[in-house]
């Protein structure tokens, strides 16, 4: 037997701060954290006072109170820091015997051979969906009575309140994981749930007082819509029932962008040309169901089509332009001048931003391999009859890895279209979860007793 190795007073923390650091390399090196186009949503929803149509206020407070409104480097570097607790957690919680010097070889690996550190560092709530779902196997597979299951049902209610699209995806988790978990043992609901009903309420009571409107997400159907005329069946639809529908769209159904993006965010696009958002959801919700119902068929094969796409696109550093239109002018408009000057100063901002070719195709690999290590060992578990509490503990893991990949396909490939940005934030999980299949095939291997021959 293996003797357990004595934890270092403090190690731990030196280690999740040092790991920090290097995940967050990728705007160490861009000189200022990683902007995208929604960013500058994020940053003026607070500075400016409005709420956007598309997107909860949680993550703009989030980057006010880090930051102060004074800097974005705050926001990255708690993403950083929760990443990297997140994933010692997962790592101790599976290898019991893994220690800090473990914990950091496997953050290494992770911050230079997969997408966490471009989505860690960037400005965006996208890094809060693997960690919900890290969050979520603790309090599934920690011990009965384990304590400091409070931080990872905190991290699930902000992952909800911080991007619509998380809601959808835990709901999933609960629902197919669940079941698998009750034939063994006891689960503990509360912990699962609370932070989702929390969640929920937030959203819908933040909804019911800007906007009006009782609904967790109130323009969900726009999004949907953008979707289904890029897809076709809504345009079959807005041909058919025009004019006599009355909807306003009808006025433009000659005009129509090709792409989902085209309509959702062009300032010339019929969505605002006819009323904007706000204004014409009840007829976008009218023109969605209307849809569904008459051509179920059309709508299901394009949202299998979508999935299945999603699922396999995904690279690292997805959306490096400058964002002049954007995020830039909101952050000389809302920042102190210290901190759009540092922007300027950026490689982002000077269009030599990129992730090198070698890197990304190495990116991509791990990936790969990892998907096919994660899925392997994933059925593996499911059949074998007997297994270690360590094995099979990391054969749910697996699972829970598996079906979150695809929840984050499903959620975003149907309703917002396949985009490399989304399966990016999730496929570095592969990568973590393809380490320790790794590292308990190994453990496996050296426990086989040999046999001595004469």
């Amino acid at each position: 037997m293996r003797a357990r190795r004595r934890p270092v007073p403090g190690a731990d923390a030196i280690m999740i701060g040092v790991a920090a650091a290097l995940i967050l390399w990728p705007a160490l090196v861009n000189g200022y954290p990683l902007i995208f186009s929604d960013t500058g949503t994020y940053i003026s929803q607070m500075m400016e006072r409005h709420l956007g149509w598309d997107r909860p206020p949680f993550y703009s407070l989030l980057v006010l109170a880090a930051g102060l409104g004074r800097s974005l480097w705050p926001v990255i570097a708690g993403q950083g820091l929760l990443a990297a607790a997140l994933i010692r957690a997962t790592h101790r919680l599976l290898s019991p015997d893994a220690g800090t010097l473990d914990s950091a070889l496997l953050l290494v690996i992770l911050a230079a051979g997969s997408s966490l550190s471009w989505t860690a560092a960037q400005v965006m709530p996208d890094i809060f969906t693997p960690l919900m779902v890290l969050a979520f196997a603790i309090l599934i597979l920690a011990p009965q009575g384990a304590a400091g299951l409070i931080v990872p049902a905190m991290v699930i209610g902000l992952a909800i309140l911080v991007h619509l699209s998380n809601m959808p995806i835990y709901a999933g988790l609960c629902l197919c994981v669940l079941p698998l978990r009750a034939l063994r043992q006891r689960v503990r609901w509360r912990p699962l749930l609370l932070p989702f009903l929390l969640g929920l309420a937030g959203l819908t009571a933040v909804n019911a007082i800007a906007r009006g409107r009782i609904s967790p997400s109130p323009y969900g159907g726009t999004f949907l819509l953008a979707r289904l005329i890029e897809n076709g069946p809504a345009r079959t639809t807005l041909a058919h029932d025009c004019p006599k529908a009355g909807w306003a769209l009808c006025a433009y159904r000659g005009d129509l962008p090709r792409t989902a993006d085209g309509f959702l965010w062009r300032a010339d696009s019929p969505l605002y040309r006819a009323g904007g958002p706000r204004r014409l959801i009840d007829q976008t919700d009218a023109i969605v169901r209307r849809t569904i119902v008459e051509h179920p068929a059309a709508v299901l094969g394009a949202a299998i089509r979508d999935f299945g796409l999603q699922l396999v696109i995904f690279s690292p550093g997805s959306g490096l332009r400058p964002w002049y239109a954007t995020a830039w002018q909101t952050i000389r408009r809302d920042l102190p001048q210290t901190a759009y000057a540092a922007y300027l100063a950026s490689r982002q901002a000077r269009g030599r931003m990129a992730v090198p070719p070698l890197l990304a195709a190495f990116v991509q690999a791990l990936a790969v391999g990892g998907m096919g290590l994660t899925c392997g060992f994933a059925l593996y578990a499911a059949a074998a009859r007997r297994l270690r509490p360590e094995a099979a503990s990391l054969g749910l893991f697996c699972w829970i890895v598996v079906l979150a990949l695809a929840g984050n396909a499903a959620v975003t490939g149907a309703l917002s279209g396949p985009h490399a940005r989304y399966q990016s934030r999730m496929v570095w999980l592969t990568v973590l979860a393809g380490w320790l299949v790794l590292r308990q095939i190994q453990a496996g291997c050296r426990s086989r007793p040999t046999s001595n021959t004469t």
